[in-house]
């Protein structure tokens, strides 16, 4: 009777119908476990001993824990602080512990020892290799670790408002994938996590270059451990090539995000979040080989640095060698990470940690190949055309340093404190063929763009927030209250870029081309600041209401200077500045009983402008507002989510050009894109041994006239409709060391403007709908060891996966296999 209601749910999940999802989970578990396991409360346990933690635990959640004093002696907990089931509780406060939790027929609970043939690396129940000890037990973040839990759900993320929230208690679309996620999907740079993300679509500026697109605007927030960085734009710096080997999980939130990143699009916030030391010994070798001579190697160390554990450490490297399915081009790729965390006292921890990555392409393309010949018909090369010379090269160099105090105070507060600063060098000479359009019959009628690009960018960024429970009106509620400050500066040299004649024949192109002595023209030195202090609350009226109100105050200054050593050249100097720019949010969140809560929310986010009106001010800053309601669900103990929305953006004081003004370009606001649309997503392990993450959404974006919106530099629509479906299924019985899977991404078709020489104006080029399926197999070799095979686009679909950006398209991946050994010691 269990499994046959749990394959009724199953296929619920599947057909996405939440209601029916309800009906069967309340058939699949027996009425008073449900009730114990998910019964949540609201929990302000300060940290301390972990015994003592634990006995605070069961009295506060009311339920019969036994355990003996000696099973906890030497180890510590921060705490627990916020919303939480009884399993969810447990899974926070024993992390890492090498303890469990064990239910008993009477009800209660027995504390136990993991056995030794748990606790070692192995592959679980659940079909998935799995270190021993999640990480080290600290602040309920923290423990919101997917290494080596082989979940596809994660645990609380304080992307939204600071507050460290289940995914049912945040009051917007939240996609996070889980470090096994990345790994059953091979994602090894965060574009390719992106293009498996619900809700996102990835297009190509270039062979080097992404650019992410949500609810009809550009993605352009990022943090780093929920620490917001300034975005450096279409430039990149490396920023959507950042590897994974360093990561434990992505955190996608969907909507305006202004009360926690300050400026920005209202299109989502990506938190990269990267691994912890955990308190047991633990390690992993990773090596692979791929399509086109797809070289990698992965290692990743990590455990106590003393005998009391109080000192943990982690390193993990990662290198790639690998060419393309372009012609011509290679890319070699190195990364180094460290942390290290101390408690320097039971309540108070100190971490500190590196990044490296060394990224070195080798026939770069700058945009992509010509869509359209002289006489307006579309050009048909094959997908491995690359109109990139030899010589050309993109280098990236990013080094970041990280610091982080937090201090856990006797009445369940938490003040943290933490620093980062980034370093990024670029080092880029250019040429692709990529301009004009050719002859049909003799290939003449294309040139090239060339230039050279050298920089130094510095980014520092400091945040200090406390946040934790208070009581008032009789009932308990939390805070969070912060002030964040980034100052990001670069500078270099300022070359001229050319634009030669490609002589021949463009249908004979192979890269060959002298590389020009491009000539330095002066100096470029830019810098942005954004300071911002936030706050918000997080009410409970009653047991099932909680409501969550917040706001943000920030300033902004971004001052460009160029300059050059012609003197008749002139000076280009701008400054743009805001102040006490406020972004309010408000949130509700209302359960409907154990399983089922709706929810709503108001969102906002500003972007500062450089555009001046008829008097030469400053236009305000665009707005971006953003609402959200819908409905999500917990079921199997957590294991599953699911959740359903519609939304609308609005953006106001959007510059439109009035024309000249005293031979200047002149603008006033008006309104602008405006998005609806609908979300639907499901993650977790539906059943015994499948795993799925499915999720559709459809958006429908419109300027303030009724009219297509196309994207600033690729010139393109966005595909209305999006589906991602991902999972993988552990066989059954004999076949239990195997395991299968795969996916789909399906888009709606989307349109680029181009111009066509042959009416004089731009033509709207079509990509049509695609779907591209991924399959995957995994075979336990040993308890240590699996072997992984990833077939992408499986039926070599040709498609377009950047259009419009200077008149070019990019074609992407065409079916491609990676075979993948991991160890586990």
């Amino acid at each position: 009777m269990h499994h046959a209601s749990r394959s009724l749910l199953t296929r619920t999940v599947l057909a996405c119908a939440l209601s029916q999802i309800g009906m069967a989970l309340a058939l699949a578990l027996p009425a008073s476990a449900l009730a114990q396991s998910q019964q949540v409360r609201v929990y302000g346990i300060p940290a301390g001993a972990l015994g003592d933690v634990l006995t605070r635990f069961g009295s506060d959640s009311a339920i019969l824990l036994s355990f003996s004093s000696e099973s906890t002696q030497g180890l510590r907990s921060a705490g627990l602080q916020g919303s939480y089931g009884v399993q969810d509780g447990f899974r926070v406060l024993l992390a890492g512990s090498g303890l469990q939790a064990v239910p008993q027929s009477n009800g209660g609970y027995l504390l136990q020892k993991i056995p030794a043939s748990a606790s070692a690396p192995t592959t679980d129940s659940r079909g998935v290799a799995v270190m021993s000890g999640v990480t080290v037990v600290a602040a309920a973040e923290r423990n919101a670790a997917t290494s080596g839990t082989g979940s596809y759900t994660g645990g609380p993320a304080s992307g939204a408002t600071g507050l460290a929230l289940t995914q049912r208690e945040t009051p917007q679309s939240l996609t996070i994938v889980t470090r096994q996620q990345m790994d059953d999907q091979n994602s090894n740079a965060v574009s390719d996590v992106m293009k498996n993300v619900n809700g996102v679509s990835v297009q190509n500026y270039d062979s080097d270059r992404w650019s992410f697109q949500a609810r009809g605007f550009a993605v352009t927030n990022f943090q780093y451990d929920g620490v917001s960085a300034i975005y450096d734009g279409v430039y990149d710096w490396g920023t959507t090539n950042s590897d994974m080997a360093i990561y434990d999980r992505i955190e996608v939130l969907k909507g305006a995000t202004g009360l926690m990143s300050g400026s920005g699009d209202p299109s989502a916030t990506v938190n990269m979040v990267r691994k912890r030391p955990t308190a047991h010994f633990e390690g992993s070798a990773t090596v692979g080989a791929g399509s086109w001579d797809n070289y990698r190697g992965e290692a990743d160390i990590s455990g106590p640095l003393n005998d009391s554990r109080t000192l943990r450490g982690r390193l993990v490297g990662a290198y790639q060698d690998k060419h393309s399915y372009l012609d011509r081009y290679t890319q070699q790729k190195s990364v180094a990470y460290g942390i290290i965390e101390a408690d320097l006292t039971q309540v108070t921890l100190l971490t500190a940690g590196f990044t490296h990555q060394d990224y070195k392409p080798r026939g770069s393309t700058w945009t992509g190949f010509p869509v359209l010949l002289s006489d307006g018909t579309r050009t048909d090369f094959p997908t491995a055309w690359n109109p990139a010379t030899d010589w050309s090269r993109r280098d990236m160099q990013n080094t970041t340093l990280f610091s982080s105090l937090e201090h856990s105070f006797a009445n369940a507060w938490k003040l943290t404190l933490s620093a980062n600063q980034l370093r990024s060098k670029h080092d880029s000479v250019l040429g692709s063929a990529s301009g004009g359009n050719p002859n049909p019959v003799t290939g003449a009628g294309a040139f090239f763009f060339m230039g050279k690009y050298k920089g130094d960018r510095r980014q520092t960024t400091v945040n200090v927030d406390a946040s934790g429970p208070f009581t008032a009106f009789g009932r308990r509620h939390e805070a969070m209250l912060g002030y964040s400050t980034s100052t990001a500066k670069q500078d270099g040299p300022v070359y001229e870029s050319i634009y030669p004649t490609l002589d021949g024949s463009y249908f004979d192109w192979r890269g060959q081309y002298a590389e020009p002595a491009f000539k330095r023209l002066g100096n470029d030195n830019d810098s942005t600041r954004q300071s911002g202090l936030y706050g918000a609350v997080r009410l409970h009226p009653i047991d099932a209401l909680s409501v969550i109100v917040g706001a943000r105050v920030s300033n902004y200054k971004q001052e460009q200077d160029r300059s050059f050593f012609d003197p008749k050249s002139a000076r280009i100097t701008s400054r743009i500045k805001e102040n006490n720019v406020i972004t309010p949010y408000a949130g509700v969140v209302y359960d409907l009983d154990k399983t089922y809560s709706v929810f709503g929310s108001y969102t906002s986010i500003f972007a500062p402008q450089s555009n001046r009106d008829v008097n030469r001010n400053f236009l305000s800053p665009v707005r971006g507002k953003g609402v959200e309601a819908g409905v999500k669900a917990e079921y199997l103990e957590g294991k599953v989510n699911a959740s359903a929305s519609l939304f609308q953006i609005r953006q106001s004081n959007v510059a439109s050009s009035v024309g000249e003004v005293n031979g200047e370009e002149a603008y006033t606001a008006i309104d602008g894109v405006t998005s609806r649309g609908v979300e639907m997503e499901v993650t977790g392990e539906v059943m015994k041994d499948v795993k799925l993450s499915a999720g559709y959404t459809y958006t429908h974006v419109r300027d303030a006239d009724g009219k297509d919106v196309f994207s600033t530099m690729l010139q393109t629509t966005q595909p209305a409709h999006l589906l991602r479906v991902q999972g993988t299924w552990r066989l059954p019985a004999s076949l239990d060391k195997l395991t299968v899977g795969g996916g789909i991404n399906w888009q709606s078709s989307y349109y680029g403007n181009i111009w066509n020489p042959s009416i004089v104006d731009n033509s709207r080029i079509k990509q049509g709908s695609y779907a591209l399926l991924n399959l995957m197999a995994r075979y336990e070799i040993s308890k240590n060891v699996t072997a992984s095979l990833n077939v992408n686009n499986l039926l070599d679909k040709k498609y377009f996966t950047g259009l419009g950006l200077f008149q070019t398209g990019f074609y992407g991946e065409p079916r491609n296999v990676m075979f993948t050994v991991r160890t586990k010691f």
